[in-house]
């Protein structure tokens, strides 16, 4: 995936959550279990100015604001995080959900670069 090969070399982008990436720590358990993958993806963004994450979210052009129920538009938004995430708050930590549809990566790809400046 074009895209997620993007976010995992940028510098205000601490992980990418998806299984389907050979690094991840769940991969060994997608190969196992799975034969495909969806656009479905978790960012973790390290900020100490959580209003920055939303502004990035919010500046996204080509990308709803929503979660996706298998439809074909990309969507993002901000996850707040709950007690089960603790571990990410204590660190500053974000996650922003993305749903990559079926619009042009490289689109997709130049829409995120523009929005990351946001994030501070």
């Amino acid at each position: 995936n074009q895209v997620v090969k993007f976010l995992s070399k940028q510098k205000k982008i601490k992980e990418v959550l998806y299984p389907h990436k050979p690094h991840s720590k769940n991969y060994k358990n997608w190969k196992k279990y799975y034969s495909g993958s969806t656009g479905l993806l978790g960012l973790v963004i390290e900020s100490k100015n959580k209003m920055s994450v939303y502004k990035f979210v919010n500046s996204l052009k080509l990308f709803g604001i929503g979660y996706s129920w298998g439809g074909f538009e990309s969507l993002a938004v901000y996850q707040d995080i709950h007690r089960e995430f603790t571990k990410y708050k204590r660190k500053n930590l974000h996650i922003v959900r993305l749903h990559i549809g079926l619009e042009d990566p490289k689109d997709l790809i130049y829409d995120i670069k523009k929005s990351l400046r946001f994030i501070k």
